[in-house]
């Protein structure tokens, strides 16, 4: 009788291992904003472009270009990360055009997130593309919607191994004890 409730609370410690052990899915950072804004027309060409995110990027594989539609990269310098805000200075003689911004950064969580931001300076047309520009700057992150299950597999199998062996090493104990309890 007592061997079959230590069996029935090792398989009930298991399950609740199993579920507990499931790690929620966390998302990846997210643009928050952008200055200039996505689509905005500028009467002047701006000193600088700062993308807002909402947490804190990493410091590595920063990327930003902006970009004209010759593909002409109008970046001054090296992407500043500070709290969450990437910004990068522009060269001084931008011309009234059509541009994109072509962001890359990596997210708190270490994923990379990509993004583009048309903006547009003076009376320009937009700048329009048919195919998607080839800089790693715009390169996609993989769509995580499936990769999460796999992982959930996982943990839940190591969850449920580890309450397990807790299982194995509590009734070997229980034994022993009776064991040394019988001979006394």
């Amino acid at each position: 009788m007592l061997r079959s409730r230590v069996i029935a609370g090792g398989i009930v410690v298991a399950l609740a291992a199993v579920p507990a052990s499931v790690v929620p899915a966390s998302a990846h950072d997210q643009l928050l904003s952008s200055s200039p804004a996505a689509g905005e027309r500028l009467p002047s060409a701006p000193d600088e472009i700062s993308l807002s995110f909402s947490a804190d990027v990493l410091d590595i594989g920063a990327e930003v270009v902006v970009a004209d539609a010759d593909g002409a990269d109008w970046v001054g310098a090296d992407p500043v990360i500070s709290a969450g805000v990437v910004s990068v200075p522009l060269r001084a003689e931008l011309p009234t055009a059509g541009y994109e911004v072509r962001w890359r950064v990596v997210s708190s969580d270490g994923h990379p997130i990509t993004g583009i931001v048309p903006f547009t300076v003076g009376d320009a047309a937009p700048l329009e593309r048919s195919t998607p520009p080839s800089t790693s700057a715009t390169v996609a992150a993989p769509a995580d919607g499936d990769a999460g299950i796999p992982r959930v597999i996982t943990v839940s199998a190591i969850g449920a191994g580890v309450a397990l062996a807790v299982f194995a090493v509590f009734l070997f104990l229980l034994r022993r004890r009776r064991t040394r309890d019988a001979q006394s």
